[in-house]
């Protein structure tokens, strides 16, 4: 008794769960009762009226085959309080219309119940319920179903919920079955005054004619799937669509086979046959057996659509027909569709059970536009080609004279280029001739009547300085490793003199890596100040030099064994901090223009360590 018990509990809570994490009813079971009236207006049946059990989706040509006119659909659940107060039902699919009560209350309906009727065959319906009619505990919903001896009355299940649920569902498929339609319809109208106008044009292609009759046919006829209201009655309107639909087809496959020149002239009279016979007897057939009938022809068309497809899949193979086996494919789809929606048409007639793919869902319509398309992009097609073939010529001397004319500008712009950089070139050297002839021999004689070498050192300081900013131009890259290279020659150099070794180690790809001119007279300078700073105050015995980058930052490490820092002396220069402090605020400053960090402390082998990072993207700052 207790297992029980524990599993009753367990059903009930998943049940909680089910219903807090899914709030939209599904409901699939109803009970049904005949209507004796078919007003829009008639209130549902009392209880005590012979309702039978009914399950859902319920075909009238099925499971009533006598009835014609009119239903109701009765549904009893259960609901627990919830927390969106909007609630909807969502009808998905219905034939033809229907009115919807729940609890007593008339929520809604699709139109029209008095003939013509209002046409929700195709379209989904989602009705608002008033706040407070849907009550916690038990409900009743009532659905009024409109049907007619012309058409297929049938309620497939339908879904109650939150309206913030079931309204993008309900957009998704108005999309699909309404908006989606009404798109096609257009785009294949569009097609056919194209088609109308280029025969305009060339009488003498009677095939576009044809096509652009069927376009047009076609495009009124597909106005049944979108269009609620009509302004006739509904066995008219019946008639009038299923009879366009038989001459549409006559049409379209007969101008398939001309302007394919796929033969097929026996087929010919067949197709228009169908197209007079077909409405004529549609129209004057009895309501009893209006739906045979128009099943007939249908297959009667299906046929005609294979029939034609074959002559295509000649032409393709036999004849190597290009345009044929483009429509084979297109056709091939449409016949496939078209099979399909024949037997939902006419299920009811055929013996035994038939379940379809997509059982509820008519498909012809969505392939149609892919036939229209193939034609027109063959048609089109032709007036390219001839067009092309005339200009093909006309082309091929116009490509050549851009591509001289190309040739002409890549030549005159590279000239321009060598002689800007060959102007920048002169220049550059002009001004460090001038600069070497005048400034340079004064400095160089600084350099060996210096009377003190921090004399010398500043003279020579400034002589490098003078040609790293004349051998460099603003706007030139400088790959790292060359520059590398310079800075290493003359750290050599000038620590030789000074008869203090030096290692020197770099790591990292430099060949790839590449300076703006700012970068490389800024960290040659910081590089040059270390030295000097080593030679002068450092009492070393060595200097080991690093120079790398990871591609993304440039990182100088200049370290000593020499006296380092003294006890109080700051890491960094500080206003007043004496004359050697002025050549530290350079190099602060200096790293601080390239967005770099420059760092001074004790190195690991005893002297002084001075770190210069900096990003290597192209510093803005002058030199």
């Amino acid at each position: 008794m207790n297992l029980l018990r524990l599993a009753l509990f367990c059903l009930l809570s998943a049940a909680a769960a089910v219903r807090a994490d899914f709030p939209v009813i599904t409901l699939e079971r109803a009970d049904f009762v005949v209507a004796p009236l078919t007003a829009r207006d008639a209130v549902p049946p009392p209880d005590r009226a012979d309702w039978q059990p009914q399950a859902l989706p319920d075909a009238w040509r099925d499971s009533h085959p006598e009835l014609h006119t009119s239903g109701w659909y009765r549904f009893r659940f259960m609901v627990t309080p919830g927390d969106d107060p909007l609630q909807a039902v969502f009808l998905p699919k219905l034939g033809l219309n229907a009115a919807v009560w729940l609890n007593g209350v008339f929520i809604g309906d699709g139109g029209r119940f008095d003939d013509p009727i209002s046409r929700n065959w195709n379209r989904p319906l989602l009705f608002l319920v008033p706040p407070g009619t849907l009550k916690p505990g038990a409900n009743a919903l009532y659905i009024h179903v409109r049907g007619h001896a012309y058409t297929q009355a049938s309620l497939h299940p339908l879904k109650i919920g939150p309206d913030s649920v079931l309204r993008p569902i309900y957009e998704r498929e108005h999309f699909l079955r309404i908006t989606l339609n009404q798109t096609a319809s257009l785009l294949i109208a569009s097609v056919g005054v194209l088609m109308l106008a280029l025969w305009l044009q060339r009488r003498q292609d009677t095939a576009y004619a044809w096509f652009a009759a069927s376009a047009l046919v076609w495009a009124a006829q597909s106005v049944n799937l979108y269009v609620r209201d009509v302004p006739f009655t509904t066995a008219q309107w019946e008639v009038l669509i299923n009879a366009s639909f038989q001459v549409f087809s006559a049409l379209l496959m007969v101008s398939l086979l001309r302007f394919a020149e796929a033969g097929g002239r026996p087929l010919i009279p067949a197709l228009m046959l169908s197209a007079l016979l077909g409405p004529l007897t549609m129209w004057l057939a009895p309501d009893a057996q209006a739906i045979r009938v128009s099943a007939f022809w249908h297959l009667y068309t299906l046929a005609g659509a294979a029939a034609t497809l074959a002559f295509l899949l000649r032409a393709a193979i036999r004849w190597h027909n290009r345009d044929a086996r483009l429509l084979v494919g297109a056709l091939g789809v449409v016949v496939v569709l078209a099979a399909h929606d024949w037997l939902m048409h006419s299920r009811h007639l055929l013996p035994g059970g038939h379940h379809l793919l997509l059982d509820d869902v008519y498909l012809l319509h969505y392939g149609a536009p892919l036939l229209f398309l193939a034609v027109g992009l063959i048609m089109t097609s032709r007036f390219v080609r001839v067009l092309n073939e005339f200009e093909r010529l006309n082309e091929e001397l116009e490509a050549r004279v851009r591509l001289k004319h190309a040739q002409l500008e890549q030549t005159f712009a590279r000239v321009r280029e060598m002689e800007m950089e060959q102007a920048v070139t002169d220049e550059r050297e002009r001004i460090y001739r001038d600069l070497h002839d005048d400034v340079g021999a004064k400095l160089l004689s600084l350099v060996y009547r210096a009377g003190s070498p921090s004399a010398a050192d500043l003279a020579r300081s400034a002589l490098q300085d003078l040609r790293d900013v004349v051998s460099r131009s603003g706007s030139d890259r400088f790959r790292m490793d060359e520059v590398a290279a310079d800075w290493r020659a003359e750290c050599e150099k000038r620590l030789a003199e000074a008869a203090i070794p030096l290692d020197w180690s770099q790591y990292g790809a430099l060949g790839e890596v590449e300076l703006s001119q700012p970068q490389v007279l800024n960290v040659g300078r910081v590089l040059r100040e270390a030295v000097t700073n080593v030679i002068r105050h450092a009492q070393a015995g060595g200097v080991w030099i690093e120079l790398g980058s990871d591609g993304h930052r440039l990182a100088l490490r200049v370290c000593d064994d020499g006296v380092g820092l003294k006890d109080g002396e700051p890491a960094a220069a500080t206003p007043g901090s004496g004359p050697g402090g002025r050549g530290l605020r350079n190099m602060d400053a200096r790293a601080a223009r390239l967005g770099g960090v420059l760092l001074r402390r004790q190195a690991p082998q005893g002297g002084l360590e001075v770190l210069l990072e900096l990003p290597l993207a192209a510093s803005p700052a002058a030199a």
